[in-house]
Parts: C-alpha cells; structure tokens; sequence
C-alpha cells in the first residue's frame, strides 16, 4: 500500500470521513446499555465496499484522530480521547480493522469474498468492542456480551448485507463511469 496520495485520494477520504461523522449521528440510546443502536457498521461497509482498503482504511483513521481531538463526530455528538478508551471504544478501533478487511475484499470483486470479509470483520469488531466494554466496566464477559453484542448482531448482519449489496452496485455504477469518460 503506497502513501503517495494524490488530490483525489485525499478528497475521498475527507468525503467518506465526513460520511461515517453523519452516520454515527444516526443513534439511538438503549436503555440497558452504553452502547447506542448506530448505522456506523453500514456505513464501514458502504465506505470500504466502495472506496477500497487504502481509502477506507485511511478515513476511519482518519473520523477517530478527529473524534479524539475532540470534535463531535461519534454517536450522539461525542468527541474527545476519552471515547476511544471508554466503553464504546473498542468498537470504534475494530471499524479500522473491518475497513481493511472489506476494502481489500472488494478489490477481489468476488461477493461471496467479500461477504465472508464482511461478516469476519463486524465479528471481529463485536469481538474487540465486548472485550474493551469488559475491561472498562468492569463487567464479566458475559455481561458485556449481553450488554455490546447480542442486541446488535441481527441488525449488524442485516446492515452488512444491504451495505454490500448497494455498494457493490454503486462501485459497479462509478467503474462504468469512469471507464465510459476514458473511452470518451
């Protein structure tokens, strides 16, 4: 992965920073946990389906170094360093990771890849996020499982499926684009 980036690179990773501060405000608070019901799994599967691993990746880093100087940008219009090391932190460092994982999956343009990438990197994010809501809390693993994971995995599993879905059709959609104006 070279870091040479070009205008265009840099652009996209301002746009699809600034697309997942958007989706991390679509929230709603749970009565029973900390963690809040969010679209920022879709929108780290929409943004990596679509931009790839350098620019998915890039702009996660990206959302989380301006999240943690401060500006508001995870859920309900949280910012600061506090967040990345509190309760909902791990979740937020697994996005980087499923950045990667889908976005290096989408360059194989094989949707049963990037579906098994897809689920492998939400699960290792549901597994990062319980473990620092554990630490945290104090919790026991079970407790922070109940309380950081088992009311997310249908809704996370749904919104994975329907963000691979549109964003392969969009990337297929900007592919066609490109190619059309080339040939132009």
């Amino acid at each position: 992965m070279k870091f040479n980036l070009s205008t265009r690179e840099i652009t996209l990773i301002g746009m699809c920073a600034a697309l997942m501060a958007i989706f991390s405000q679509l929230s709603l608070p749970l009565p029973f946990t900390t963690v809040p019901v969010t679209l920022q799994i879709f929108a780290v599967v929409i943004i990596s389906v679509i931009a790839g691993a350098k620019i998915g990746t890039l702009s996660l880093i990206i959302f989380e170094l301006l999240g943690a100087i401060g500006l508001p940008v995870f859920a309900n219009l949280k910012g600061g360093f506090g967040v990345i090391v509190g309760p909902t932190g791990g979740y937020l460092i697994g996005y980087i990771i499923m950045a990667f994982l889908i976005g290096y999956a989408s360059y194989k343009e094989n949707k049963i890849l990037l579906f098994i990438a897809s689920y492998f990197g939400v699960s290792i994010d549901f597994f990062i996020g319980a473990l620092q809501l554990k630490m945290v809390t104090g919790m026991n693993i079970q407790a922070s499982l109940a309380a950081g994971v088992y009311p997310f995995i249908i809704k996370d599993f749904i919104a994975t499926a329907v963000a691979i879905i549109i964003g392969f059709k969009v990337k297929k959609s900007v592919q066609n684009i490109v190619k059309k104006n080339v040939i132009a």
